[in-house]
C-alpha cells in the first residue's frame, strides 16, 4: 500500500567542500519498527534532475523508502559535467563516485533514515554507478536499469537488475552482467523487457529527444507496463535484502 510522502530540497558538502543540492523524499508516517526507513541513494540518467526523476523517487518513497537524489549537475554546465561523468565512470574513480559517497553519508546520517538498510538505484549512467558502488561494501543492495556493466563486479551486493529488450546498445551489458553475476555467484533478480527500450521507466524530458532516441538503436521510451513490473520487482528484492 503506497504511502504519503513529503520531499524537500536539501544540501550535502562534498568531499572537496562544494554544498551539492540533493532531492530528498520519505514516507511522512513512522517507519514500522524503529521509527526510521531503509535509504535509496538514487542516481539520475544523463538528462539530470527533472520531474521525471522526481516522480520515481516519490513512487519508491511512497513504497516504504527515504529516497535522495543528489544533483551532480549542478558543479557547472551540462556539458562539462556528462563529460567528467562519463570519464569517472569508464575509469571506475573520480570526482563523480566521491560526490556519490560524500551523499551516502548524508543519506545514512538522517533521523529518518536506518543507517543499516541502504540500497543504491541509477538509470542509464546513473545505473553504471550504482553497480560500481554495489562493490565498495557500503550498500546492501543495488538497483541499476539499463546501466554501464564494470569490468568486475567481485564483493558486489545483491543486484536486481533490469534492461530493455529492443535496447540493442546495451544488450552486452545485460549479457557481461548475467556472466558476471554467474561467474562471482551474487544473488540477484534480472529481467529483460522484450517489449521496452531504453529508459523504459520514465518519459522523455522532450517530444524531440523522444522521437530520437526511437529511431537510434537504443529505442528509447517510456513503457509504463515496464515501468510498473520493474518497480515491484525492485520493491520486494529489496524489502527480502533489506529486512
Amino acid at each position: 500500500m503506497s504511502q504519503p510522502v513529503a520531499s524537500k530540497v536539501v544540501e550535502f558538502r562534498c568531499a572537496d567542500g562544494v554544498a551539492m543540492p540533493a532531492y530528498f523524499v520519505c514516507p511522512t508516517e513512522p517507519g514500522t519498527f524503529s521509527g526510521q526507513f531503509p535509504g535509496i541513494l538514487f542516481i539520475y540518467e544523463a538528462f539530470g534532475m527533472n520531474n521525471e526523476m522526481r516522480r520515481l523517487a516519490d513512487s519508491f518513497a511512497a513504497e516504504g523508502f527515504a529516497v535522495m537524489i543528489p544533483d551532480l549537475f549542478s558543479r557547472g554546465l551540462w556539458l562539462s559535467c556528462i563529460r567528467r561523468l562519463m570519464a569517472d565512470l569508464k575509469n571506475e574513480c573520480g570526482r563523480g563516485v566521491d560526490d556519490l559517497l560524500a551523499a551516502r553519508e548524508w543519506l545514512v546520517a538522517q533521523p529518518e533514515v536506518d543507517a543499516s538498510k541502504t540500497a543504491v538505484l541509477g538509470l542509464c549512467m546513473g545505473g553504471g554507478f550504482a553497480l560500481l558502488l554495489s562493490k565498495t561494501g557500503l550498500f546492501r543492495v543495488v538497483a541499476p536499469f539499463y546501466g554501464h556493466v564494470p569490468a568486475s563486479l567481485k564483493g558486489a551486493c545483491p543486484i536486481v537488475a533490469s534492461y530493455g529488450g529492443k535496447d540493442l546498445a546495451f544488450a552486452p551489458h545485460f549479457k557481461r552482467l548475467k556472466q558476471e553475476i554467474k561467474k562471482q555467484s551474487i544473488p540477484a533478480d534480472l529481467k529483460n523487457y522484450r517489449s521496452a527500450g531504453h529508459s523504459f521507466m520514465n518519459k522523455s524530458p522532450n517530444v524531440g529527444l523522444a522521437l530520437l532516441g526511437q529511431a537510434l538503436p537504443i529505442h528509447t521510451g517510456h513503457n509504463p507496463k515496464a515501468e510498473k513490473d520493474a518497480r515491484k520487482r525492485v520493491v520486494n528484492f529489496l524489502r527480502l535484502h533489506l529486512g
